[in-house]
């Protein structure tokens, strides 16, 4: 994961709201159903960031299986290894691209939620992933479907207020920086790796709008969308998108699930 991600406050405000708010639980529960845990033997919790897909693994793992958690951030696996304390999880710190480096033997399974479209190398993470999954093993991650180019996903209030408010104080038109991810070209780029796309599902979360305020309150999500605004600026752009909008109302976020299997 990239460098933002980084430091106690990140880990702690992050690990907060995965543990309050229910969107995480939800997104967790699809991709564990997704990746058929209850025969697996060796699960890979990639961006395993404060444990909470780790700990959903372990819920419906057999007994004698296991979970590696890897993450780039130290602050973060800290607090996943004081929250998991089942003797079928320990966690890594490293980055993505050097897991074949970071960690021995091999999984039949690999699951990373909310993290794998975040990565900046994705093609050396691909390469990693398939020196370190056996054949026939799954590998399933999510995206929100607003990063994928075409996908129809609408915008909502706050997204638009948030937006709004940080073209005002950066004095320059809103543009995301990000590249989309387009699942096709990903599909191709992974069959390179002897990895083969099973199924991109899309399914939709309902939640309170006050959700995306949070979660743009975690320093590392909002960081992208600032630009060069210092953290005052972006504080400031928060809270004036926050007040335009209603935490309550309910809005439908879209997301994308990729399955795909290690030739």
């Amino acid at each position: 994961m990239e460098d933002r991600w980084r430091g106690w406050e990140n880990a702690e405000i992050y690990d907060r709201f995965v543990r309050e708010r229910r969107i995480y639980r939800w997104l967790n529960e699809r991709l564990v159903e997704r990746a058929a845990l209850e025969s697996a033997r060796r699960v890979l919790d990639l961006g395993c960031g404060t444990g909470a897909t780790t700990a959903a693994c372990l819920r419906v793992l057999p007994p004698d299986a296991e979970v590696v958690g890897v993450d780039a951030s130290a602050e973060m696996v800290a607090l996943a290894r004081a929250q998991n304390l089942d003797p079928r999880a320990r966690f890594v710190v490293a980055d993505a691209a050097a897991l074949a480096d970071a960690v021995e033997g091999t999984f039949d399974r690999c699951v990373s939620n909310a993290a794998f479209w975040q990565f900046p190398d994705r093609p050396r993470v691909l390469e990693a992933l398939a020196d370190r999954l056996d054949p026939g093993a799954r590998f399933v991650f999510d995206v929100p479907a607003e990063r994928v180019g075409e996908s129809g996903a609408p915008f909502h209030p706050f997204q638009v207020a948030l937006a709004r408010a940080i073209a005002e104080r950066s004095g320059a038109p809103f543009e995301r920086t990000s590249t989309p991810f387009d699942p096709a070209a990903f599909a191709a780029e992974a069959r390179r790796f002897g990895l083969d796309l099973l199924a991109c599902d899309r399914v939709e979360y309902e939640g309170p709008q006050g959700e995306l305020v949070e979660l743009m309150g975690i320093p590392a999500m909002i960081a992208p969308l600032t630009g060069d605004l210092d953290e005052g600026q972006a504080e400031q752009a928060l809270a004036a998108a926050a007040d335009a909008t209603d935490p309550d109302e309910r809005v439908r976020v879209a997301w994308l699930y990729l399955s795909l299997v290690r030739a």
